[in-house]
């Protein structure tokens, strides 16, 4: 075995020569430790050493050992990995994975957790372009070009296969014998360190979005078979003679702490607040990403037991909703409805059909023209619309909203936003609130149109908040257990109109809207709010439990 690296020329065809550098297997398997360990891996080294340093009192020579102990599993992992043959594209893909993955974690602070992964699946094409900027394409080139170039030029030498299986096995038992030295030495500070930083371990690269990938590639493709289950086969109306229309609108990426109704010192919910919604402002999220809060929301699960595999294979509030006899359509200006809206009609919005789009996304006022289609051609007693927003959804806000809502300024009119100033980027993330205020409002407008017998009500709902560069955490998608606030509290207002027979502005009054409440609370309090009867319904899970006057068969699941 001889781990240093040599130039040399290899003749070709034609005479013309490229240069290589010849290694062993074993060192290129130790080269490639050492760079993921020294650079792919920054952001868990500062974070292990901030978590060390930050101690009152600490080893320098367990501080040292962390790198050490990194490159040895790295060593292990790569040794595995690394089958001759093979051994050159899958470090090709490696590299073009670890380097995006740096560059998420370094610029907005993403860890790519099973709920990362599965949001970056279930990301559209629009959306995934809109990431794409220079200094991506930059970053790309300095640590995934570069080095995928340098990796084309390493001639690595292999033995025969039993003295290649010998020298591994060497380089395997120094690493383990390594580790254990750490181990046996510094046991006690590791466990106290990670158990006080449990975040670290998801900031490792690659061993997280390959461990998540993996997780998330079994759920989809051995459990796919999963039989469909009927959470209620016999939901039905508690008033079937009583005309309702009942609109849910569910926001995106917006943040509670930037609402004017949660106290925030600018106006951004001018438009609604002459329509006297009812506010709560004590929302936690189901999660941190639209992949598991939308369908979470909608699911009889709570955030404590959520499976998005089990909640795509059973019935949610919006088919039980629609079996009991309602009239359900939903609208969709977002990247889909996670599963949510499959049994029921569904509209998306065309982007390339209106003004009011790009070519890849539209302004939330398309959802108005559908709306207004739909209420004019109401066909049955009880009709449920759901609207699901664009939103807030970043990194470029300043494309959530036409150019005559820019209400505040300077704005961030980029996507790398974690090189715009805090002034700028949040009074782009402003103008997003606004608008949605705006088109909510609308939305109010337009129900308050129908006529005085049909009760009309509203329920609007942030998916997750948003990180405007607090800590160094931009965007949204942390592991909930690490999430700042700003990613989990989120809006909630509830509307009914001065008519309305059962959720009268009396009962809207007398609520206690600052009580803590969830995304738990929704599939609940819609059943309530649509007059849907069921066995699946809760009393303490529903925010207008004061307001009940339906006859529920009330069981516990």
């Amino acid at each position: 075995m001889n781990p240093t690296f040599k130039l040399s020329k290899q003749p070709q065809e034609n005479t013309k020569k490229r240069f290589y550098f010849n290694c062993s297997a074993n060192a290129f398997i130790i080269f490639m430790a050492c760079y993921y360990g020294l650079v792919i891996n920054i952001p868990f080294m500062h974070g292990a050493f901030s978590a060390i340093t930050s101690l009152h009192t600490f080893s320098w020579l367990f501080l040292f050992s962390v790198p050490l102990l990194l490159i040895c599993l790295l060593i292990i992992f790569f040794s595995v990995v690394s089958i001759r043959g093979i051994l050159k594209p899958i470090n090709y893909l490696l590299l073009v994975l670890s380097s995006a993955a740096l560059y998420g974690s370094l610029n907005y602070g993403v860890v790519f957790d099973y709920s990362m992964i599965q949001n970056t699946v279930e990301t559209d094409s629009s959306e995934a372009l809109s990431y794409l900027n220079l200094q991506l394409v930059g970053f790309l080139l300095l640590f995934a070009a570069l080095p995928v170039f340098i990796l084309s030029r390493i001639k690595i030498n292999c033995a025969r296969p039993y003295k290649e299986v010998i020298s591994r096995l060497k380089l395997l038992l120094a690493s383990f014998a390594l580790i254990a030295l750490v181990v046996v030495n510094f046991y006690a500070d590791y466990a106290a360190t990670g158990r006080n930083n449990r975040i670290l371990k998801k900031e490792i690269i690659p061993f997280q979005y390959l461990s998540s990938g993996y997780k998330y590639a079994r759920d989809q493709l051995l459990y796919s078979d999963i039989e469909f289950k009927n959470i209620d086969t016999t939901p039905t109306l508690a008033s079937p003679s009583t005309t309702r229309v009942t609109v849910i609108v569910v926001g995106e990426t917006a943040r509670a702490e930037n609402f004017s109704y949660q106290g925030y010192e600018r106006n951004t919910n001018q438009y609604t607040q002459k329509h006297n919604v009812t506010y709560f402002d004590n929302v936690s999220s189901c999660g941190t990403a639209t992949a598991v809060s939308v369908p979470c929301m909608f699911s009889l699960q709570t955030h404590a037991n959520f499976s998005r595999l089990d909640s795509d294979n059973q019935q949610n509030v919006i088919d039980l909703i629609q079996q009991a006899g309602t009239d359900v359509l939903w609208v969709d200006n977002n990247s889909g409805c996670k599963n949510v809206c499959t049994r029921v009609p569904t509209i998306n919005i065309d982007t390339k059909a209106s003004e009011l789009c790009d070519g890849k996304y539209c302004f939330d006022e398309a959802l108005l023209a559908p709306l207004k289609h739909k209420l004019a051609n109401l066909s049955q007693a009880n009709t449920v619309i759901v609207l699901h927003m664009m939103g807030s959804h970043g990194p470029t806000y300043f494309k959530r909203y036409p150019e005559k809502f820019k209400q505040f300024s300077p704005t961030c009119d980029r996507s790398d936003i974690q090189n715009c100033s805090a002034e700028e980027l949040v009074n782009t993330y402003d103008n997003t609130i606004a608008y949605s205020d705006f088109i909510n409002a609308q939305v109010i407008e337009q129900l308050k149109a129908l006529p005085a017998n049909i009760d009309k009500q509203l329920l609007y709902v942030s998916d997750h908040g948003e990180s405007l560069g607090e800590n160094g955490a931009y965007l949204h998608g942390f592991p909930y257990a690490f999430a700042p606030t700003a990613q989990t509290h989120v809006p909630l207002y509830i509307w009914a109109d001065e008519h309305n027979q059962r959720i009268t502005a009396k009962c809207l009054n007398n609520l206690n809207s600052t009580l803590a409440q969830s995304h738990d609370a929704i599939f609940h309090t819609l059943l309530s709010l649509t007059g849907v009867a069921s066995k699946t319904y809760q009393t303490s899970e529903d925010l207008l439990a004061s307001c009940q006057t339906i006859n529920h068969s009330e069981t516990k699941i």
